[in-house]
């Protein structure tokens, strides 16, 4: 069976404040952005019948607590459709749903990073967040987080890293022409982080602290808080509520075995792996070619990523997202406008951050972002997303407007 195209539709979009410390609970940003992103659509609660949440990030236990703890928060009513999963590949398949009758609108949505807690002597012993404090020294996690016993995150992306420098003979420079490009992009967004803080220059990231060779501190994208909600609907109903319909064109999620702690041989297949095939797919199911990509979202937790995300997604062979990037491709004015906010390494990165990207391409889709840095006439997006790995796991999506 074909990919439903366009019978269903993002109408609803929504971030809340992002920033290194907010002093508020997951639960209470997901809530916000809830909230706005059904206000963008001019929608309700109580249209909601499905509902897409993340197990290994639910703040109320494991994936089912989290679903049961959603359909309360609703209304106490029925969902039709319950799943987990990242923004780009789940909400793919949210559009599935919605196009065979299983729910007429669902919400995808996140927080991220609950902030440090303290016990308050003065109020009986229970924990205060709003006067918590940010750690200052390591670690910056709680005693029992996995990634300080084994320190999985930065050391995997430096390894990857060498192995594809070495394969491909890239210099250190190419990976930081990305850093470059999202913070340029970040200095025109109103809501980044790092935006205030102005341009930054390759020598600026080949100077920044040596994080784990080769990546220095500007290859290494931010840890803040914030939460975000995207709302999808059928076609019928998008085209009367109150923004654009952004519709869903294609998409598809996937999964590979380039876990953490377990690296495939090769490491860098020449014809791709788990995404190229996801992508491939996601364009076929679309009807539109590379070329028909107006503006793309692409994960960037480090440069390294975004450099193989290009590759892989079949923009650039392998082995040449450097160059691509340095001909000034994913620029405002190149031929692939990609992370137009800033991405993950300048704009946010709020612990679970999969669907940032994606409301970057929607609003522009929609014409709504900074004129300085609208796409013009961007018709057609690509978004990708990933998580526990380098190409582990995620999804890719397209979208369109009229």
């Amino acid at each position: 069976m074909a990919f439903p195209s366009r019978r269903a539709a993002i109408v609803g979009v929504y971030m809340t404040e992002q920033r290194r410390n907010l002093g508020r609970s997951i639960i209470d940003l997901e809530l916000e952005a809830l909230k706005g992103a059904l206000d963008d659509a001019g929608l309700s609660f109580k249209d909601i019948d499905g509902v897409v949440t993340n197990d290994w990030h639910s703040p109320v236990g494991g994936s089912d607590d989290a679903r049961l703890y959603w359909a309360e928060q609703f209304g106490q009513q029925t969902l039709g459709m319950m799943d987990i999963g990242m923004a780009s590949g789940a909400m793919a398949k949210m559009a599935v749903s919605i196009a065979a009758g299983q729910c007429e609108t669902a919400v995808i949505l996140a927080g991220g990073f609950d902030p440090p807690k303290t016990m308050d002597a003065a109020a009986g012993g229970k924990v205060n967040v709003a006067k918590a404090p940010l750690p200052t020294t390591a670690p910056f996690v709680g005693e029992w987080d996995y990634s300080i016993h084994g320190g999985a995150r930065v050391s995997f992306y430096a390894a990857w890293a060498q192995r594809y420098m070495h394969e491909f003979k890239v210099t250190p420079d190419k990976l930081a022409q990305v850093a470059v490009t999202m913070r340029h992009h970040a200095t025109l967004t109103k809501s980044s982080v790092m935006g205030s803080r102005g341009e930054i220059t390759v020598d600026d990231v080949l100077n920044s602290r040596m994080i784990s060779s080769p990546l220095h501190l500007l290859d290494c994208c931010l840890e803040n808080q914030g939460g975000w909600a995207i709302v999808m609907t059928t076609a019928e109903r998008a085209r009367d509520l109150r923004k654009k319909p952004v519709y869903v064109l294609g998409g598809q999620e996937f999964a590979y075995i380039d876990r953490y702690n377990n690296i495939p041989n090769p490491w860098i297949p020449p014809e791709g792996a788990g995404m190229r095939k996801c992508v491939d797919n996601t364009f076929a199911m679309a009807g539109v070619t590379r070329d028909d990509i107006d503006v793309a979202g692409l994960y960037d937790c480090f440069t390294i990523t975004l450099l193989r995300d290009l590759e892989e997604a079949g923009f650039c062979g392998v082995g040449e997202g450097g160059d691509f990037v340095a001909e000034g491709n994913i620029g405002l004015t190149g031929s692939l406008p990609t992370n137009t906010h800033g991405g993950l390494l300048s704009h946010s990165h709020n612990g679970r951050p999969d669907g940032m990207h994606t409301v970057d391409v929607v609003q522009q889709l929609r014409g709504e972002v900074e004129p300085e840095r609208q796409v013009s006439d961007a018709k057609i997006g690509l978004t990708i997303s990933q998580g526990i790995s380098a190409h582990g796991a995620g999804g890719a999506m397209i979208l369109g407007v009229d």
